[in-house]
């Protein structure tokens, strides 16, 4: 059908395309969760038709957002290159029962929260250091090497994460890398994103394994260098947005993507509790898929709502809050859309 030039001046730029979209969400310490716990969070997003669990590897305290999760070491609990493959164990199992409800994992390959706070990267390198130093560089790479293709699923008959691309969706540098630091560092260090991605992808040869930049701070998440040829390993620019401003920077960070076939996803997103959080989450979503983009919720649990901190969870057990059902129409509206942008189907496939 040919467009009306009316028509086609109110779809503006956007492109039309037949591309499904897809919805999902985070939980980063989903693998350290009560197995009858895992089974109502994968049971949840399964009948919202969402695809994609984020997950972080890094280790976490019990009682996370008042659950009733284990407590786990990190990978390099004490000392760099030192591995306790525990974590490692748990997300490989964890990565099975999401399998089974058509769910693959997007892995976190460690978290800026950990970094600001704790552990053998900051005791000796320092939060911006680790950043800046080629030494912490070199011991993150051999972090993403044991990760990769030292440690082996047992439950998949002992291959590496590497060539199981049927249940890894793909790989973010770092959760939020650099947003400590404020834009200014965050710009002047791209490279490091872009050779942290090298390093996974020198690991992983399966394309349909994605690498994802991380996320920063709304529009800032979409960086040029991303798209360029200086960083060809980068294969997803990962957004990160609290503020309900895609308008602002969608339509240019598209047209970056896909002049460079590369693809975008909003990582993590959220709606805080209060009066008019189902409005919020419904102008949020409506403009996600609108765009065609598709978006991770920050973030579903699996126990009531403690309201710690920057309440955006949602709990998601017996399918019964109105939150959670709210998300559920847009999640299953965005799996059945054809305006997507980008095509995922090889990343998707189980």
């Amino acid at each position: 059908m040919r467009l009306s030039a009316l028509a086609f001046a109110l779809l503006g730029a956007r492109t039309v395309s037949a591309f499904a979209s897809f919805a999902g969400a985070n939980n980063y310490y989903a693998y350290a969760l009560p197995s009858n716990e895992r089974f109502a969070l994968f049971q949840s997003m399964n009948a919202a038709n969402m695809k994609v669990l984020r997950t972080f590897v890094n280790g976490v305290p019990a009682g996370q957002k008042n659950s009733d999760n284990v407590a786990v070491p990190d990978l390099e609990p004490n000392q760099i290159r030192v591995y306790d493959d525990t974590i490692l164990d748990m997300i490989d199992e964890l990565m099975v029962e999401a399998h089974a409800w058509n769910i693959k994992l997007l892995i976190c390959i460690y978290d800026k929260n950990v970094l600001q706070s704790t552990g053998p990267y900051r005791a000796k390198y320092g939060e911006e250091g680790f950043y800046t130093n080629p030494a912490a560089l070199d011991d993150y790479n051999q972090r993403i090497t044991h990760m990769l293709n030292i440690h082996k699923n047992a439950h998949l008959n002992n291959q590496a994460w590497s060539f199981l691309g049927a249940y890894i969706f793909g790989y973010s540098v770092m959760n939020e890398p650099m947003i400590n630091q404020g834009s200014g560092f965050f710009t002047q260090h791209l490279d490091w994103v872009c050779n942290v991605a090298a390093q996974i992808r020198a690991n992983v040869g399966d394309r349909n394994q994605l690498i994802l930049t991380g996320g920063n701070s709304a529009g800032t998440s979409v960086q040029s260098f991303f798209f360029s040829a200086s960083c060809p390993a980068v294969d997803v620019v990962e957004i990160h947005d609290y503020t309900d401003g895609y308008d602002g920077y969608m339509q240019n960070a598209i047209n970056q993507a896909k002049a460079a076939n590369k693809k975008l996803i909003v990582g993590e997103w959220g709606s805080l509790v209060g009066s008019g959080r189902t409005a919020n989450l419904q102008s949020n979503m409506q403009k996600i898929n609108g765009w065609g983009i598709p978006w991770l919720y920050w973030e579903f649990i699996t126990n009531p709502d403690p309201h710690q901190g920057e309440d955006y969870e949602i709990n998601v057990v017996n399918g019964t809050d109105a939150d959670y059902n709210t998300i559920k129409g847009f999640a299953q509206a965005a799996a059945s859309s054809t305006n997507g942008v980008f095509d995922w189907s090889g990343a998707l496939q189980l």
